[in-house]
């Protein structure tokens, strides 16, 4: 069994209300950037991987602990936030004023339907999921830090637990209200093993920062 040490990204800009332009863009607050020190400090088990997704946040969360493994293998892979609103209709805004678009994605509940320039489908972001677990087998390592988002953390869960499962309509719905359920606290760790036949097993959400 592997380990892989799935870490939320610390605060962001989106996260507090502020106005963002792209998701890829969106930055960490001071607060985020004090929780990304912490977890350097206090990620004490050296890595064989460290995983980052595309977006400046998650660099900026894993920037300090790179630091402090400067010989660890950095790796860029497709472990960033599902995306599923138009960037065009939604740059300049706040999450609040974001709020009746997304009650609208998610209740037209078709997995295929793609809302425009930069977002990608339901079924298109569950493949992204299924994807990553074959990119991070292709890789040689005993412990790996994935450093990523919220929604893409639940979508590594609901790829677990629901494998083989057609992409429909149905599945789309229950899978809202599974996201929905809890919370993935900033800058917080969802340890996993991963076993050879590149099945991941969730255990505890823990945060180390204070």
């Amino acid at each position: 069994m592997r380990e892989v040490w799935l870490i939320r990204h610390g605060e962001s800009l989106a996260n507090i209300g502020g106005s963002t332009s792209t998701p890829r863009e969106i930055p960490l607050t001071d607060v985020g950037l004090r929780e990304a020190d912490q977890l350097g400090e206090q990620l004490s088990v050296r890595p064989d991987l460290i995983v980052v997704s595309p977006y400046v946040r998650t660099q900026q969360t894993a920037e300090p602990t790179k630091l402090r493994f400067p010989d660890v293998p950095v790796a860029v892979l497709g472990v960033q936030e599902f995306t599923y609103l138009a960037v065009s209709k939604c740059r300049g805004t706040t999450q609040e004023e974001r709020r009746p678009l997304v009650e609208g994605y998610w209740q037209r509940a078709d997995p295929h339907y793609c809302d425009g320039d930069q977002a990608e489908s339901f079924a298109e972001f569950l493949g992204r999921t299924e994807r990553f677990v074959h990119e991070l087998n292709e890789h040689d390592f005993s412990v790996a830090y994935i450093f990523t988002h919220e929604q893409f953390i639940k979508g590594l869960m609901w790829h677990a637990m629901r494998l083989g499962r057609a992409i429909d309509s149905t599945s789309m719905t229950e899978f809202d209200k599974f996201q929905r359920s809890f919370k993935i606290p900033n800058a917080s760790i969802t340890a996993t093993k991963f076993d050879a036949d590149k099945q991941f097993y969730f255990g505890s959400i823990d945060t180390i920062v204070v």
